[in-house]
C-alpha cells in the first residue's frame, strides 16, 4: 500500500492530492505536482510555465518522458579516438542513460560526459526497474513552496530553512516561525497537534514568540485562526494557524 503522503505518479498510475481549493480537476492537480517539483529537482529539471499548461493534458509518466527526451542531445556523443583529450568521458551518465534508452541490452547506444549529468540525475531519481516513477512528499512539497515564497517576500531579512520548519530574523526583527505541514485543516476542529507540539517548546525555551503553522488553503479555511494554549497562559506568545494559498501556480500560468 502506498504511504498516504506521497503524491506523483508509478508507470501510468498517478496519485495526486484530493480536489481542494481551486484545483478541482485532474488536469490542475498535475500541474501543481509539475510545478512543486521544480522547487524539488530544480537544479537538473525545470519545468517552464508553459510545458506545466501543456504537459497536464496527459499523465505524468508521459510529462516526464518528455522531459527525459527533450534535455537529451539531438544526435549522440560519439568517441572517435579514445586518446581524444577533448572529451571527458562520464561512466555514471553514461550508465544511466544508456539503461534508460537500452534496458534489455548490454551494448552501449550513448557514451556521455559530464554535461549531461543533470539528465542523469533525473533518470536516476524516476527510473526504477525499468519503469518511470516518481513519487514525492507532500510535506516536502509544500514546505520548499512556503520557503521559496518567503524568501522571496523577505528579501531584506534572514530567512533560514530548519527543515520541519522555517524563521525569518532580522537585526530589528525578534524573529518569526513558521511551521509547514500539508493537510486539509477544518476549522471546526483542525488536526494540528503535532505542529503545535514544535511551537509549545520553542515558546518555552524562549527562542521564537511568534508562530505561525502553515497549511494548504482550502475552501474552508480561508483565513487565520489564533490558537490559545492553556500550558502557555503565563508566557507572551502569539501562535496561528495560516491558510496558505496556492492558486498563484494557476493564475501565473
Amino acid at each position: 500500500m502506498l504511504e498516504k503522503n506521497l503524491i506523483g505518479f508509478s508507470q501510468k498510475e498517478e496519485y495526486l492530492p484530493k480536489d481542494f481549493d481551486e484545483f478541482n480537476s485532474v488536469n490542475r492537480l498535475r500541474q501543481l505536482f509539475l510545478n512543486l517539483s521544480n522547487n524539488i529537482l530544480d537544479s537538473y529539471c525545470h519545468f517552464s510555465k508553459y510545458e506545466q499548461r501543456k504537459l497536464s493534458n496527459y499523465q505524468l509518466e508521459s510529462a516526464f518522458s518528455y522531459k527525459i527526451k527533450n534535455l537529451l542531445p539531438t544526435s549522440f556523443i560519439k568517441v572517435q579516438n579514445k586518446n581524444n583529450r577533448h572529451f571527458k568521458f562520464c561512466i555514471n551518465s553514461t550508465k544511466i542513460i544508456n539503461n534508460y534508452l537500452n534496458p534489455n541490452k548490454k551494448t552501449s547506444l550513448f557514451i556521455s560526459n559530464k554535461q549531461l549529468l543533470p539528465i542523469a540525475k533525473l533518470i536516476s531519481i524516476c527510473f526504477t526497474n525499468n519503469n518511470l516513477q516518481l513519487l514525492i512528499d507532500k510535506h516536502l512539497l509544500f514546505h520548499e513552496f512556503v520557503l521559496k515564497k518567503i524568501k522571496k517576500l523577505h528579501i531584506d531579512k534572514t530567512v533560514i530553512d530548519l527543515g520541519d520548519s522555517i524563521c525569518i530574523k532580522s537585526k530589528d526583527f525578534v524573529g518569526l516561525k513558521i511551521y509547514t505541514s500539508w493537510k486539509d485543516i477544518e476549522v471546526k476542529k483542525p488536526n494540528i497537534k503535532d505542529e503545535l507540539k514544535g511551537a509549545i517548546k520553542s515558546i518555552k525555551k524562549g527562542e521564537y514568540f511568534q508562530i505561525y503553522l502553515a497549511y494548504p488553503k482550502n475552501n474552508e479555511f480561508t483565513k487565520q485562526i489564533p490558537v490559545y494554549v492553556d500550558e502557555l497562559k503565563n508566557e507572551e506568545y502569539q501562535i496561528k494557524a495560516i491558510p496558505y494559498s496556492l492558486r498563484s501556480i494557476i493564475k501565473n500560468n
